[in-house]
């Protein structure tokens, strides 16, 4: 189980490029990717994302890429085409306007576009070679981090489904005690009211009957137990459990609910409160969870 909430860190190099990648997820409802590179890096950005789906697949996830490469190499270049035009038009003019002298070179070099510096070419190939391993060292160290939170997290929700189990059997324990006190009541009040030789013995075993129905909650019980136990075994799964989790509990809210509109007395509405508690407690971990 891991945690939606991380940061990772990881560098790429080749032959002529050094890159850095920062990768930060957050708990978001949606699966949400955006990324933030070099203009000369983002027709590599599906790359980028092909590899972060690989290993994030709930979240927001932002990507941060810095270019780290050494200062390529540039030469100067002379446009000698655009030189001869220069020359071209410069005797044109002179004849035309029957003008003395000619272009000097220092004349010359200073003209528009004369000199054009050129930087060396990265290959995509390198570009691609490097971004994609700083990548794949941040996503390694954003998974650790999110293993380690998600792991703290599972403890502490570990720990409320224990305590669950333990309210869950103290319900169970006193609507037992309730459910006789109320059965003993109602015979008692029938015994006072008419005789013992006129009470009708199958009515009396009728109306118990209705209220055994009535506050009957074995099978929300037993159904809480069910789900306590598949909780606490996906708690424990290190996979992407935050879906399974946030159904179990709407499951067990459910049953806490009903159970609830059966309680019988005051004790019994307490400890479903204290369950009703725990379990937005859980439901607002889970909200972290991947």
């Amino acid at each position: 189980m891991r945690s939606m909430t991380g940061f990772g860190r990881g560098t790429g190099e080749s032959k002529t490029v050094q890159v850095v990648a920062e990768i930060k997820t957050v708990n978001h409802k949606f699966h949400d990717i955006s990324a933030k590179m070099p203009s000369s890096y983002q027709f590599l950005e599906p790359d980028v994302r092909e590899v972060v789906l690989g290993s994030v697949t709930r979240g927001k996830v932002e990507i941060f890429i810095k270019d780290l490469s050494p200062d390529r190499k540039r030469t100067i270049r002379l446009n000698e085409e655009l030189i001869d035009e220069y020359l071209k038009v410069s005797k044109k003019a002179a004849t035309k306007f029957k003008l003395k002298g000619e272009l000097s070179i220092e004349t010359l070099l200073k003209m528009p576009d004369v000199l054009q510096v050129v930087e060396e070419e990265r290959q995509e190939a390198d570009q691609k070679k490097a971004l994609v391993a700083a990548v794949e060292e941040a996503l390694k160290a954003l998974e650790k981090m999110r293993q380690s939170e998600g792991g703290r997290l599972g403890k502490d929700m570990l720990e409320k489904a224990k305590e669950i189990s333990q309210v869950v059997n103290q319900v169970r324990q006193r609507h037992k005690v309730v459910v006789a006190e109320k059965v003993r009541a109602f015979k008692e009040k029938i015994t006072d009211f008419l005789p013992e030789p006129l009470i009708d013995q199958v009515r009396l075993a009728t109306e118990e009957t209705v209220i055994l129905q009535r506050h009957d909650i074995a099978e929300e019980l037993t159904r809480l137990d069910s789900h306590l136990e598949a909780l606490q075994e996906t708690l424990k799964d290190k996979g992407a459990v935050g879906r399974k989790l946030d159904f179990l509990i709407q499951e067990m809210n459910r049953e806490v609910n009903t159970t609830g509109s059966k309680s019988a007395d005051a004790k019994m509405a307490q400890s479903v409160v204290r369950l009703k508690e725990l379990l937005e407690q859980l439901r607002e971990q889970i909200q972290n969870i991947e």
